[in-house]
């Protein structure tokens, strides 16, 4: 196994299940959390309405690549 394939985990973003929403904004931590997506899935985006943040749950829980930048 190289090193790459352990690191890198792909996340499913297009699935199509319907996810329960995130229970608070990762930032504030405040309830106030809305979507535009109809059926909300894995690859929704989130907005709160308190503190302005948007993520992006399936993003978040990818794992980042060591420093980054570019080489």
């Amino acid at each position: 196994m190289t090193e790459f394939s352990r690191r890198y985990q792909p996340v499913d973003t297009n699935s199509s299940a319907e996810e329960a929403p995130p229970a608070s904004c990762p930032a504030c931590r405040a309830s106030a959390i809305v979507t535009t997506a109809k059926t909300p899935n894995a690859g929704s985006y989130w907005r709160c309405t308190a503190c302005g943040e948007v993520w992006n749950d399936a993003r978040r829980r990818t794992p980042r690549y060591g420093n980054g930048g570019w080489r």
